[in-house]
């Protein structure tokens, strides 16, 4: 069964759905056409193609840039410009903020915008300075940028930082910059990403390493695979450590994750002998039931109706998926009921702006 939730209607203030232009469509070309193309004739066309894909990435990010600025994305209902540009492009919101984050950079680095605009910076090049110059070492990062390889500016760029600036002022960036990320990838596994600052990071690599030689390989193993083992071994204490509550949705389609990641029946039963298992009731039209409208915030089943209901803010055109709060649509003071119909979930900056606009302190 799949639940699904009507978006609020456009305010006056917003717009619907941004622009999408025509999709532009390759020259067709025959199989034939290039199995009897010279070898020389195909590394032209590669070298000529990647510097058109160079100018119009360049292109692209001075129109981006032009857009933040202006702000033109929130008539759309967007928080920012990357979630607009997400929208608009197709692209995943990590690679729209990436970009955002360049086109800044080159508006606020003049320098920056010229070696890319010639072509002595590429678009590789330009992610990994952009979030490392300052007025103050732009010049150097940039020289450095133009005579070392893109794979290799981020130690080239830390080894400069090492000698040039004080222990302390790296160490309060490294420690700002901290994240773990995970996502799912088409072959159904997770994908984590860690950033980690350097002694955190060699302390995990140290353990990982240490309860991989505590433990015989299984058959066939490779190290990453083993050190994956290691990992999940070292965090869930073996499986029997994690007191987190883990909620599987199980519908028509089959069983998944609260952010989509499917999962097993095979999964599932490995879960279950250490598992807490909680019942949705849903009434003879296969609907969740409802709870007391009397309660001022939703009680825990609402929640996750709520969360397989709205897998985005409410808000139109905003796509946050993370922490979003519980709002009742109409407010709870003076008569609004704390039931479905009547909730929704709003991230957490158009949660206030909503309560701001209703007090009439916006």
């Amino acid at each position: 069964m799949t639940l699904t939730a009507e978006r609020q209607a456009p305010t006056s203030r917003t717009r619907a759905h941004p622009p999408r232009s025509e999709p532009s469509v390759p020259r067709p070309r025959a199989r034939t056409e290039l199995v009897d193309r010279p070898t020389e004739r195909l590394e032209a066309e590669v070298i000529d193609l990647a510097g058109r894909l160079s100018v119009g990435t360049y292109e692209l990010l001075v129109l981006v840039g032009e857009i933040d600025a202006r702000g033109s994305f929130a008539t759309w209902g967007a928080l920012t410009c990357a979630a607009w540009l997400a929208d608009v492009c197709g692209i995943e919101v990590c690679t729209a903020r990436t970009q955002v984050r360049v086109a800044r950079a080159m508006r606020e680095f003049g320098g920056l915008d010229a070696s890319m605009e010639s072509g002595d910076i590429s678009y590789a090049k330009a992610r990994v300075l952009a979030a490392c110059l300052t007025h103050d070492n732009a010049e150097a990062l940039l020289s450095i940028a133009e005579r070392t390889p893109a794979g290799k500016l981020g130690a080239a760029i830390a080894a400069w930082s090492q000698r040039n600036e004080d222990a302390d002022q790296i160490r309060r960036r490294q420690h700002a910059s901290r994240s773990v990320t995970w996502r799912t990838e088409p072959s159904g596994t997770v994908m984590v990403s860690a950033r980690l600052t350097p002694e955190a990071a060699g302390a995990l690599c140290a353990a990982v390493d240490a309860e991989v030689t505590r433990n015989r390989a299984p058959a066939g193993a490779s190290l990453a695979q083993q050190r994956a083992d290691a990992l999940v071994r070292l965090i869930t204490g073996g499986g029997a450590g994690v007191s987190a509550e883990v909620v599987v949705h199980v519908t028509a389609e089959g069983n998944r994750l609260t952010d989509g990641t499917p999962l097993s029946d095979h999964a599932i039963t490995q879960l279950l002998p250490e598992a807490f298992v909680s019942l949705l009731i849903h009434d003879t039209q296969r609907q969740p039931i409802d709870a007391s409208p009397r309660r001022r915030h939703p009680t825990r089943r609402q929640r996750r109706v709520l969360d397989e209901l709205q897998h985005e803010c409410a808000h139109p055109g905003c796509h946050a998926q993370a922490f979003l709060q519980y709002d009742h649509i109409e407010p709870y003071e003076p008569h609004g009921p704390t039931t479905l119909a009547n909730l929704q979930r709003l991230c957490g900056p158009h949660n206030r702006a909503k309560e701001a606009d209703r007090r009439g302190t916006r």
